[in-house]
Parts: structure tokens; C-alpha cells; sequence
């Protein structure tokens, strides 16, 4: 009668605490400082418009409509010189978080970075700024082991028995990428567009779409088959890739459907790209022992 009672804790304790392959949290570092330097390199020639005070958004009017505490560094860089500073400063700590150097210091300056211009300027977040941010988070608090660094020798000689270390970090994740397929499709049960089945034909012939046209008008079906499929598989997907066995199929399934979008759609490659790293969370060990066995090797001396 005891059995039951003890096996939940244990399960869910098992969920954060059980051993993984320590190559999995820095194959996810590398990724996610890449995008992040991606989306800065991004920002970079809108910063004056962005960040200072003769830009678009007014840092007092900001301040006043924000809920909670303003807690940004543009409150204290407010010209084109301070924010291109604080930029290259983020960027360092991204190539850091890259190389992993100080990998816990390179991320707290990454996460700071991601509150602080969505707090300066919500007008320009997009979907993959949230997504990015949130992952800031989850990488800051994940564990850092040594493998796949740029650390002296002297560190990773000494952390070179931490094979494996606890999984939170990667449970976070995949509870993330959930949450987010989940929301969205939450989001869409109330919107007109999405539930006749029209969204795919009206985005196609918006100024968001990459070949905007009256062709669209003639797929008019088709189209309401396909905006109907991709709330099916934004809610199969995590599904998909929570099962190990089917977890090549929810690979599948999002690299087409994010891949697609950013096809069809401007300026979304980000948001692939972002998405993807979240879905690293989900590799296993023998994925790393392939993508090891196809890495340069250093020569012996």
C-alpha cells in the first residue's frame, strides 16, 4: 500500500534530479548564445531609434505604463554612444556564453540584456524576443558543465568527471516549448480568423507574407486545410516529442512547420532558429555521441 504514495515524489523528484549527459546543457549554450548574437547583430542598426531618448518610444512614458518595477541599463545609457557601449558589452558576454568562459557570469549579462530592452521598448518584441528571453532564464539557472568550453586547462581537468549532472534545466525547457505551443494554440481558439479557417489565406495576402498575391485567392481550400493542420500539429508536436520513440516525428514536424513559416513569411528565421534551440532540450546521449563522432578531434601531441 506504500508503494503508490512514495513512487509520485520519487517520479516527480526524478523529473529534475535524475542524471543526463552533461554534452546536452552545452550543445544548448552554444545554440542559444549563436541566436542570441544573431538577434543583437539585428537590433544593432536600429539602436539609436530603439534605445535613446530621440527615439520612437519615450523612456518616461514607458516607465509610467510599465506593471511592476522598470528594471532596465537604458535607464542609465540614454544617448547613441551609452547604448552602443551596452550593446558590445551584451555581445562580449554572448561570445562568452559561447565559448564558455565564465559561462554563469556570460549568462547573467545576457539575461540583464533581454529584460532590459524589453522593458525600454516593448513596441519593437516580437514572438522570438519572448522565446528568447524566457530560454535566457532557464540557461542561467541550468547547470554549466565544462565540456565544450574554452576553459583553461586547469578547470576542465578538474570538472572533467562531471559526466552527468541533474536534468531541471531541461525539464524547464520542455515544460517551455510546451507552454508555448499551448498558448498559442489557447490564444487562437478565440479568433475568428483561425477557427473559419481564413488565417492562411488573409496572412498570404498581407504585407507580411513573402509573395503577397491574388494567386492566393485561387488555394482558398487548400489554405483552410492547412491553417486547421497547424493547430493540429502545434498541439502534437510536444506530445510528439515528450515520447522518445516518436520524438524524431515532433523533430520532423516543427523543423517543417517553423521552416515553413519562415519561408512564407519576412524576417521570421529568428523564430525558427529560437524555437530550435528550445527543442535541443529533447536530444538524448547517443544523439551527442553521433554529433561528437563528427566533431574535429585536437591532434595528440
Amino acid at each position: 500500500m506504500m508503494t503508490g504514495p512514495q513512487s509520485l515524489p520519487s517520479r516527480f523528484t526524478g523529473l529534475f534530479l535524475t542524471p543526463v549527459d552533461s554534452r546536452l546543457y552545452a550543445c544548448i549554450r552554444i545554440a542559444f548564445a549563436f541566436v542570441s548574437l544573431l538577434n543583437l547583430m539585428q537590433i544593432w542598426p536600429d539602436r539609436e531609434t530603439f534605445f535613446t531618448d530621440v527615439g520612437m518610444a519615450d523612456q518616461e512614458v514607458v516607465r509610467k505604463y510599465t506593471v511592476g518595477a522598470y528594471l532596465s541599463v537604458f535607464d542609465l545609457c540614454r544617448d547613441v554612444g551609452a547604448v552602443s557601449n551596452y550593446m558590445f558589452f551584451s555581445g562580449c558576454g554572448m561570445v562568452m556564453l559561447l565559448l564558455g568562459v565564465w559561462p554563469r557570469v556570460a549568462a547573467g549579462i545576457v539575461y540583464v540584456w533581454y529584460v532590459s530592452y524589453a522593458m525600454r521598448d516593448p513596441l519593437i518584441l516580437v514572438g522570438w524576443d519572448e522565446v528568447l528571453r524566457c530560454t535566457s532564464f532557464l540557461v542561467l539557472v541550468s547547470p554549466m558543465p565544462a565540456c565544450w568550453s574554452l576553459r583553461s586547462r586547469k578547470a576542465r581537468k578538474r570538472a572533467a568527471p562531471e559526466v552527468q549532472v541533474p536534468c531541471y534545466g531541461l525539464t524547464l525547457m520542455k515544460v517551455q516549448l510546451a507552454a508555448i505551443y499551448l498558448q498559442a494554440v489557447l490564444a487562437r481558439l478565440d479568433n475568428e480568423y483561425w477557427m473559419s479557417g481564413d488565417f492562411m489565406s488573409f496572412f498570404l495576402l498581407s504585407h507580411n507574407a513573402r509573395w503577397p498575391g491574388l494567386w492566393v485567392l485561387n488555394y482558398g481550400f487548400l489554405l483552410k486545410i492547412v491553417t486547421y493542420l497547424v493547430l493540429l500539429i502545434e498541439l502534437a508536436i510536444p506530445i510528439l516529442l515528450m515520447v522518445p520513440r516518436w520524438r524524431w516525428f515532433g523533430f520532423g514536424a516543427g523543423i517543417l512547420l517553423h521552416a515553413g513559416i519562415s519561408i512564407m513569411s519576412y524576417n521570421l528565421m529568428l523564430f525558427f532558429l529560437s524555437m530550435m534551440t528550445l527543442y535541443l532540450s529533447f536530444l538524448q546521449p547517443e544523439d551527442m555521441e553521433w554529433l561528437q563522432r563528427r566533431l574535429p578531434r585536437p591532434k595528440a601531441r
